[in-house]
Order: structure tokens, then C-alpha cells, then sequence
């Protein structure tokens, strides 16, 4: 009978670096192709966040407006003669800008 010689199978340094290299290389790809795409959603939502400011500076721009009409002298004295007050400019005081 003839001996059966089994050689050993060495492990190579340079056969774990490939290995090693490869999976690298497929980490760092799906590492970037998800950042990519973080990157991309989170730009997206600035943009909305954005867009809901511009509108919410534009409502309040206009509710600015409306309280300045409101608050207007004549509107004032429209609301008190109707409620039946009248003014009396004896007890109305003007005070001078201290310059």
C-alpha cells in the first residue's frame, strides 16, 4: 500500500491581505452609497423646512399688516362711536418726542 501524503495548506499572508482588501473595498462602497443617499434626504429635508419658513414668514408678514389696520386711529373711533362713545379732547393728552 502506498502512503497517502497530505500536504498542509499553509495560510498565505498574501491570500488574507486579498481577502482583507476586498471586503474593505466593499465596505467603503457601501458605506458611501449609503451616505449618498443620507446625504440626499437630509437635503431634502431643508429644502422643506425651508419652504414651510418662507411661508410661515409670509403669514406673518400679513397678520403684521392686519394688526397695523386694526390698531389704526380712525378704526379706533369708528369702534368707539358705534359702541356710542364719543371723545372728548379735554381729557386727551399729547405728549412731545423727548429730542
Amino acid at each position: 500500500m502506498a502512503k497517502i501524503i497530505r500536504k498542509k495548506r499553509t495560510l498565505r499572508i498574501e491570500r488574507v491581505a486579498i481577502v482583507l482588501f476586498v471586503f474593505a473595498c466593499g465596505l467603503s462602497l457601501v458605506s458611501s452609497l449609503f451616505l449618498r443617499s443620507y446625504n440626499n434626504s437630509l437635503s431634502m429635508q431643508v429644502q422643506k423646512m425651508e419652504t414651510e419658513i418662507a411661508k410661515l414668514e409670509t403669514a406673518n408678514e400679513a397678520a403684521q399688516v392686519a394688526i397695523q389696520n386694526l390698531s389704526t386711529k380712525d378704526r379706533v373711533l369708528t369702534v368707539a362711536t358705534e359702541e356710542g362713545l364719543t371723545m372728548n379732547s379735554v381729557n386727551v393728552v399729547t405728549i412731545a418726542g423727548g429730542e
